[in-house]
């Protein structure tokens, strides 16, 4: 596993622990970064997202 690899693992670790953070961001993340899209833009996009999601629920 590469240097880039383990920073982004240990980044979803902490965000899984913390019980703020949806884990649909966790998700959309996660599938940002296979895809080989992610970026600050796409990170905002996301979670602006789901938390108006959350906030109509």
């Amino acid at each position: 596993m590469g240097v880039q690899e383990e920073i982004f693992e240990e980044f979803f670790r902490k965000l899984s622990e913390d019980e703020a953070v949806p884990t649909s961001i966790i998700e959309e993340l996660r599938k940002l970064l296979e895809n080989g899209e992610i970026s600050q833009e796409s990170i905002f996009e996301i979670v602006k997202r789901v938390y108006k999601d959350v906030s109509n629920d």
